[in-house]
């Protein structure tokens, strides 16, 4: 849309026996850039009826007119106007000065039209020219102008977001994610009048590293039995000046409480805790890696992998210990303990004792870490092997598994050994006895 900015000049003319005549030059725009082209127009007023034979206008070197005249205009009527429209180029900045000459037949009217031509574009300053790389930047600008400008637009020709930005009240914005250090250049695109310009402006800036996404993730235990839940702490800073969106916490490991774990958005200096629980059904060094993804205010997605390793030591969270077997009245005792050697809490702890067709079972509600609680059975005395098996959940609601065999030598073949040895000796003692006092009854 152009804005038509008047440059007015009134000239009173007193012409010999006549009144005044009134002359007013529009321009537009009134400031030119070199090689603008400025619609003008003369409108003469006359206070009585006036007759004009023409009107020329005279311009120096460098200013080009188009038309520099007009002839035969006639009778003006008293209070009413004629209007000549001309256009006027300047090629070279400066300021010049045009004559116009309206000839009446009481005399030649003369108006001095000043033109002025500047050679100065617009500048654009930004609000900060120290700019992290690869993470976000909003930046904002002001285009200063010698004089004022139409439909000022800023094209960035980098990759900024807007592409094309509209200049209201000489100001705007960008957000710009920079992946290399380069200086930012601008095309500034605007009219002066109906004059159309473009020009592009280079602003050099400085960079510095982004601080980036900061993650932690540690086992709350370096070595952890088979079976054991074992905690894994992750924390996320942004240490970004940006905030950043979507992000999710991807984890691959044997078994875990959760593959993937997410939160809206964290803002610069913001810290996400949470945890992820770990436990393994084989020995060995397990590595857990968590894959941590986001976007950034332009959509613009960035992963990273952290890594940790977990050593699952050969030997189960629960297991038995202190197991004895022991022959009474009423038959084969077997007793012991089951312990807790994990960090974590067991739940549903189920013992069974099976020897042959006959199978007993002790259940305990849970055992907390360092923990333990004994057991009991009870066998016919024939027996001769019974398994042991241990049942029991973790916190992360697996199931475990775990048994041995005990062997037992038969208590009923012990005792039919020993009965007639316990006869023998004292018939071997009475024998000897008995020879002693004979042989004594015969010396005498």
């Amino acid at each position: 849309m152009l804005k038509n900015l008047t440059f007015l000049i009134l000239l009173f003319a007193i012409i010999p026996l006549t009144s005044a005549q009134i002359v007013k030059v529009e321009m537009n725009p009134e400031t030119l850039l070199p090689n603008d082209v400025a619609y003008c127009k003369i409108i003469f007023t006359p206070q009585r009826d006036t007759y004009v034979s023409g009107i020329s206008i005279f311009s120096p070197s460098g200013v080009d007119i188009e038309p520099s005249g007009v002839s035969g205009v006639g009778k003006i009527p008293a209070g009413s106007s004629y209007e000549f429209p001309f256009t006027m180029k300047a090629k070279k900045s400066g300021i010049y000065t045009l004559t116009a000459h309206i000839n009446t037949f009481n005399g030649t009217v003369k108006q001095s039209i000043v033109v002025r031509v500047l050679d100065i574009m617009p500048e654009i300053v930004l609000d900060k020219t120290v700019l992290h790389l690869n993470e976000v930047n909003e930046v904002s600008f002001s285009v200063t102008t010698p004089i004022e400008f139409d439909n000022i637009v800023v094209e960035p020709l980098f990759d900024a977001n807007p592409k094309i930005i509209h200049v209201a009240d000489g100001e705007g914005k960008f957000k710009f994610e920079p992946v290399k250090e380069e200086s930012l250049k601008f095309k500034i695109k605007f009219y002066n009048g109906n004059n159309y310009h473009e020009i592009v402006r280079t602003i050099d800036v400085t960079y510095v590293q982004s601080r980036g996404v900061l993650i932690n993730t540690s086992p709350r235990y370096l070595n952890t039995p088979i079976g054991d839940v074992n905690p894994i702490d992750i924390q996320i800073t942004n240490l970004r000046a940006d905030t950043i969106y979507s992000i999710s916490i991807k984890a691959e490991g044997e078994i875990l409480s959760s593959d993937e774990i997410q939160t809206p958005l964290l803002k610069p200096e913001e810290t996400f805790l949470t945890e992820i629980l770990f436990c393994s059904r084989k020995s060995g060094y397990h590595q857990i890696n968590f894959t941590v993804c986001y976007s950034d205010e332009l959509n613009y997605k960035h992963c990273k992998v952290k890594s940790v390793d977990i050593n699952v030591l050969n030997e189960s969270a629960l297991k038995f210990s202190g197991i004895e077997t022991e022959v009474g009245a009423d038959g084969l005792t077997i007793t012991g303990d089951v312990s807790n050697n994990g960090k974590s809490v067991a739940y549903n702890i189920l013992i069974s004792a099976i020897s042959e067709n006959l199978t007993k079972t002790y259940y305990i509600d849970q055992l907390d870490p360092s923990d333990f609680d004994s057991f009991e059975f009870t066998f016919p005395i024939t027996t001769k092997a019974v398994r042991l098996k241990l049942q029991w959940k973790n916190e992360m609601g697996e199931n475990f598994e775990k048994s041995e065999v005990i062997k037992i030598n038969s208590p009923l073949t012990a005792t039919k050994e020993s009965s007639p040895f316990t006869y023998v000796i004292p018939v071997i003692v009475l024998i000897g006895v008995l020879i002693i006092v004979i042989f004594a009854w015969k010396r005498r």
